[in-house]
C-alpha cells in the first residue's frame, strides 16, 4: 500500500487515476477502435443505399485519416459527420448523413461534456461539498457510469449516483414549447433503452453496485419522492421545455451551496433554453451560465 504523503507516491496515484478515467471516457464515446467504427458506418451506409461494400473500400476508409480526423472530431462535441461512399449506385434520398455515436457510442456526450463533468465531480470532491450525483436523462447509461468511475477512482465510497429515466424515451408533451420537438419513443425510438440495457452497460465497466440506484418513471412521477437528502452534482439531459422544467422545479434546490447544476442541450434546443431561461429568471439565479461546448452549459450554486 502506497504512502501518499510521499509526493511521488501520490504523483503516481494521481496519474494512474487520470489514464483510468482517460481510458473510460474513451471507451464511452467509441474512440479507442475508431478504425472500426469507420468500417461500420461505410457499411451501414452501404446497405442503406442498396450497395455491397467491397473489402477494399473497407479497408481504404479505414485508413482514410480525413475521416478519421473527422470522427474524432465529432466525438469532441457529440456532433453528426457526413460520410459518403466511394461507390457509385447511390439510392434516391440517402444523403450519407449519420450520427457517429447512435449506434457505437454508450453516450451521446462527446468527449468536451465528458471532460466537464468529470471536472465538476471532482471540484465537489476536493472542496467537500455535500451531495449526490444525479443525472436526469440517462439514455445508455455513459455520464452515470462516468459519475461512478470518478467517485471508484477517489475512492468515495458514501456518495450514490441516481441514473433517473423513463427507461421508454421520451414524453408526449403538450407544452407550446414542445410544439415543434416531438421526440417521443414512436419518432426517436434509439432514445427508448431499457433499464436492464442500463445495468447491463455499468456491469461492462465493473461499476454496477449499491452506489448506483435507478430512478424509473417520468420526471414528474419519479422525482419528488426520490429519497434523495441533497445533491453534489445535477446533470440535465431532459431535451424538452416541460422535462427540463420540472427537473429543476423538484431538484435544483437540493443542489448544495458550491455544487454544479449542469444543462446538456442548452445550446441547441430551444425547449431546453427556454426552460433554464425561465427557471433562472423567476427564482432569481444570477450565477454564470459557463458554457461547455456549443450544446451544454452549467452553473456553480453560491
Amino acid at each position: 500500500m502506497t504512502n501518499e504523503t510521499d509526493p511521488k507516491a501520490a504523483a503516481t496515484t494521481d496519474s494512474l487515476r487520470d489514464r483510468y478515467l482517460d481510458l473510460v471516457k474513451s471507451a464511452l464515446i467509441n474512440e479507442l477502435y475508431i478504425e472500426l467504427e469507420a468500417q461500420m458506418l461505410m457499411s451501414v451506409l452501404c446497405a442503406a443505399q442498396k450497395t455491397v461494400p467491397e473489402l477494399e473500400h473497407l479497408w481504404a476508409v479505414r485508413k482514410d485519416p480525413a475521416l478519421l480526423d473527422q470522427l474524432r472530431a465529432a466525438k469532441q462535441g457529440g456532433d453528426t459527420i457526413l460520410l459518403e461512399t466511394p461507390m457509385e449506385g447511390r439510392a434516391p434520398g440517402v444523403d450519407g448523413r449519420l450520427r457517429n455515436y447512435s449506434e457505437f457510442s454508450l453516450t451521446l456526450v462527446g468527449r468536451k461534456r465528458l471532460d466537464n463533468l468529470q471536472h465538476c465531480i471532482e471540484d465537489v470532491l476536493r472542496n467537500g461539498v455535500p451531495g449526490d450525483l444525479l443525472e436526469a436523462g440517462v439514455w445508455r447509461g455513459g455520464c452515470c457510469i462516468l459519475m461512478r468511475a470518478v467517485l471508484a477512482a477517489h475512492d468515495c465510497a458514501d456518495r450514490t449516483v441516481w441514473a433517473a429515466d423513463s427507461f421508454a424515451g421520451l414524453p408526449a408533451s403538450d407544452e407550446s414549447e414542445d410544439r415543434d420537438y416531438a421526440m417521443d419513443a414512436s419518432r426517436l425510438p434509439v432514445l427508448a433503452v431499457t433499464e436492464d440495457e442500463v445495468r447491463a452497460n455499468f456491469e461492462r465497466f465493473g461499476l454496477l453496485d449499491a452506489q448506483t440506484r435507478f430512478l424509473p418513471g417520468w420526471f414528474d412521477e419519479s422525482l419528488a419522492s426520490a429519497p434523495i437528502d441533497s445533491l453534489a452534482v445535477l446533470r440535465i439531459d431532459a431535451d424538452l421545455y416541460a422535462s427540463t422544467l420540472t427537473v429543476l422545479d423538484t431538484l435544483c434546490d437540493k443542489v448544495s451551496p458550491g455544487g454544479w447544476v449542469i444543462i446538456d442541450d442548452y445550446g441547441i434546443l430551444p425547449p431546453c433554453r427556454k426552460a433554464v431561461d425561465t427557471y433562472r429568471e423567476r427564482e432569481g439565479i444570477t450565477a454564470t451560465l459557463q458554457p461547455i461546448d456549443d450544446h451544454g452549459v452549467c452553473w456553480q450554486v453560491p
